[in-house]
């Protein structure tokens, strides 16, 4: 019977782990929790610099978009209102003058024709007073919201300040005229005016204008004086006086 000999039947010792593969391992861990944590982020979650300064530049330019039209909005309401004012100025309700036709016309006084001649010089007064006043013609003569004062205040605002509702013709005025030989002098004393032409209309609330009225106005000015002319006859609204 054989013995078994303890150096040759007894079991291998196990072999212990080396200090280098244990080093290699966590290593390995090491590197597969980096990989874990990096693929956890979204790749998009971290910003990058050119897309951060776009966001700040796009919410600027809205800010001042805003900015922009805010101010736009106050000035065209501001605007509005102004203009709605002047309009509101504009088509108020009121009465106003168009001149239609203009022209000159003289006011002779009663008993201040004189006529002398043949030849030589006559010599002119003013011997008594008179007073001239303005007179309207209407067409529409139911109407008496319009008078002689108003149309004479409206010309004088428009364009002949010198008018005068009625004009005072005073004593005195001497005048001396030399007449051509052979020739008959005449004199008239008068006042300068105008004949004018006229027509009245109205404003509504929504600046529609409306004819209210038209007519004739003869109206003196402040100005007066001495009308010289020559004849070969003494005549009288064209009519011959006398042959010599």
């Amino acid at each position: 019977m054989s013995t078994l000999s303890p150096r040759t039947n007894a079991p291998a010792p196990r072999a212990r782990p080396t200090r280098n593969r244990s080093i290699s391992g966590l290593a390995m861990l090491t590197m597969v929790g980096s990989l874990s944590v990096a693929l956890a982020v979204p790749a998009g979650a971290i910003p990058r610099d050119d897309e951060t300064t776009t966001d700040e530049t796009t919410t600027d330019e809205t800010t001042t978009d805003e900015t922009t039209t805010s101010e736009t909005t106050t000035n065209t309401k501001k605007k509005s209102k102004r203009v709605g004012k002047v309009r509101d100025i504009a088509c108020a309700p009121h009465v106003f003058f168009r001149v239609r036709s203009l022209q000159p016309r003289n006011f002779f006084i009663p008993r201040t024709r004189f006529i002398d001649g043949p030849g030589g010089e006559m010599t002119v007064s003013v011997t008594r007073e008179h007073e001239v006043r303005a007179f309207i013609e209407t067409e529409n003569e139911k109407l008496k919201s319009i008078t002689t004062d108003d149309v004479v205040r409206q010309l004088r605002q428009m364009l002949l300040p010198h008018l005068e509702v009625r004009h005072m013709v005073f004593v005195g005025h001497d005048y001396t005229q030399k007449i051509s030989k052979g020739m008959y002098g005449n004199m008239w004393y008068r006042v300068f005016g105008y004949r004018v032409g006229w027509s009245a209309w109205q404003r509504l609330d929504n600046c529609r204008q409306v004819r209210v009225n038209t007519g004739i106005a003869n109206i003196p000015s402040r100005v007066e004086g001495w009308r010289y002319w020559e004849t070969k006859h003494p005549m009288f609204k064209g009519r011959i006086l006398s042959s010599k």
